[in-house]
């Protein structure tokens, strides 16, 4: 059989005549597997990770204001029209790595008491805020809030889809009675967040573990209902 009779029966063998396979009666068409047609709906997950790597790297060296794409695709050592077919603006690449860097990067706690976990979780955030990329971040939302309405509004989308995971800790102390059941776990994120966000960000100070502790124990002091 030569390979042009294997091809015009889809990869069949064809020993019968007019190129029919062996075994099906001449004149009854043959049904050849269905090929699949067009790309996969997103990148490649090689391409993925090498792309938002190469986004980290470009904002802690430029800054969202310095962004470029060209750089990104030459960091990426991907083609350009690969890095515009998946995400066309800056914009949807700054949102998808810190959707990315929200989900991955911070392990929530779970040990059955509230004093415990947020200990935990005052020393997972500081670990983060003092990460150059974290910072980059930082910087590029407030960068957002101020002069790129468009970017500001997708990462407030990205927020509030990942505040749920964050209140998990303070909803469920709720539920065990361990904090008011008026607690409000979005102030107690503020509460954590906001004097390392400042310290990090707006002062340039280290993020030292007593100020870490005193951060943790003030939230437990305003918050913790002690069994009596």
């Amino acid at each position: 059989m030569t390979a042009h009779a294997a091809d015009v029966a889809g990869g069949v063998p064809t020993d019968g005549p007019s190129g029919a396979p062996a075994d099906v009666p001449t004149g009854i068409p043959v049904k050849r597997p269905a090929r699949g047609r067009g790309r996969p709906p997103g990148p490649a997950a090689g391409v993925r990770d090498a792309v938002l790597g190469a986004v980290r790297d470009e904002l802690v060296a430029h800054g969202y204001a310095g962004f470029r794409m060209e750089r990104i695709a030459e960091r990426a050592d991907v083609h350009k029209a690969t890095l515009y077919r998946h995400w066309p603006t800056r914009t949807a690449l700054v949102r998808e790595a810190t959707a990315d860097w929200q989900r991955t990067h911070l392990d929530l706690p779970d040990t059955g008491s509230w004093p415990d976990d947020v200990r935990a979780f005052c020393t997972a955030f500081a670990a983060l805020q003092r990460q150059e990329y974290t910072r980059a971040l930082l910087r590029t939302i407030v960068f957002a809030n101020v002069d790129d309405h468009g970017l500001r509004d997708e990462l407030h989308t990205t927020w509030r889809r990942i505040a749920g995971q964050l209140r998990e800790p303070a909803l469920r102390a709720r539920r065990r009675g361990d904090v008011a059941a008026d607690c409000d776990p979005d102030f107690v994120i503020e509460m954590i967040a906001g004097p390392m966000v400042h310290r990090s960000v707006v002062t340039d100070r280290t993020l030292d573990d007593e100020f870490v502790h005193a951060i943790a124990e003030f939230v437990i002091a305003a918050t913790w209902q002690r069994a009596v």
